[in-house]
């Protein structure tokens, strides 16, 4: 689930240690392979790759990380965390959480917060507006079965506020 940061200047992306090149082996053991968040550098004026740069571990969090999403303005990286493996729609443990690159890039350090928009359910593959002001996301907060889109103001500072589902015309179209 690679991302390129806006100005071009970085990719971030999710690996997770190989621990077999078994197949049956992966399967029998998929809940135990969680992915880490890393990113790397590159110059598109000598064309040249940086060094990798771990982010966040699934050692640190004890999750798996996934679906990293660079907001336009550079500010804010959002991702989602859940059990394991990689299909966070498939788990109610799946949640949306924040870094603040601005201040890891002061401090150097990434600190990670877990939103307080999440539900008891699955929120996953999210987005940004090209304003950095509003996140998309999917959520399963309805039924636990069916994903519905739902769509959150995120303030300057970071502060994300209630979601809401994403308005239809037709206001019976999610019951139907």
């Amino acid at each position: 689930y690679p991302t390129w940061s806006p100005d071009g200047q970085k990719l971030y992306f999710c690996s997770a240690e190989r621990r077999s090149s078994d197949p049956a082996e992966l399967l029998q053991n998929y809940s135990q392979i969680k992915y880490d968040l890393v990113a790397i550098s590159y110059d598109h004026i000598h064309d040249q790759w940086g060094q990798l740069e771990t982010i966040l571990t699934e050692r640190q969090t004890g999750l798996s990380i996934l679906l990293p999403r660079v907001s336009p303005d550079g500010r804010w990286l959002l991702f989602c965390m859940c059990d394991y493996g990689c299909f966070p729609v498939y788990q109610e443990s799946s949640d949306l959480y924040m870094i603040d690159l601005a201040d890891a890039a002061q401090s150097g350090q990434y600190k990670y917060r877990r939103l307080q928009i999440n539900s008891d359910q699955s929120e996953s593959w999210h987005s940004w507006s090209t304003n950095s002001r509003w996140i998309a996301f999917s959520s399963k907060r309805d039924s636990g079965v069916f994903t519905r889109i739902y769509i959150s103001y995120v303030e300057a500072d970071g502060r994300v506020h209630k979601p809401i589902v994403l308005p239809q015309k037709d206001p019976t179209y999610y019951d139907s």
